[in-house]
């Protein structure tokens, strides 16, 4: 939580400083590096630090996407969209267990149990990376500066 506390103090003065498209864009691309950095940390020293930096990357995306979401959908939509969204985000989360258990299962006979525990974490940093170069055009083009200043439509 102390990420997230943290970014919560500076999110706005790092969105008004790089924009959002930018600010956006580097929270997902510092995803793939933390990971790893799980993956490999060697003591919990580092791997608070990066957990720590994991939720600061969250909530300043986050500081970007629901503000963008006030501003661009209509109130009468609002809910409905917001709804999809936390559906789409944290429905993922149990298939994301789920699928962390089968590789753990099917990855300890091969490599041992101490190495199959962070074959996922290692998965979901070659997701992120995956994920980052395929969103960063999308997200440079989403989140454009030009989109910032136009309110939402309204009826």
């Amino acid at each position: 939580a102390f990420g997230g506390v943290c970014a919560g103090f500076v999110a706005e003065r790092i969105v008004n400083r790089l924009g959002p498209k930018l600010t956006v864009q580097i929270s997902l691309a510092v995803s793939a590096p933390i990971y790893l950095v799980m993956a490999l940390a060697p003591n919990w020293i580092t791997l608070t630090c990066a957990i720590g930096l994991s939720q600061f990357a969250g909530l300043t995306w986050n500081t970007v996407s629901v503000s963008y979401r006030q501003r661009t959908i209509p109130d009468a939509m609002l809910g409905r969209v917001n709804s999809l969204y936390r559906l789409l985000a944290w429905g993922m989360m149990p298939l994301g267990l789920i699928l962390s258990g089968l590789i753990v299962r099917y990855g300890e006979p091969i490599i041992g149990r101490s190495n199959a525990l962070n074959l996922p974490i290692f998965t979901a940093s070659a997701a992120a990376l995956v994920l980052g170069i395929i969103g960063w055009r999308a997200l440079g083009r989403g989140f454009s500066r030009a989109d910032q200043d136009q309110p939402a439509p309204r009826p």
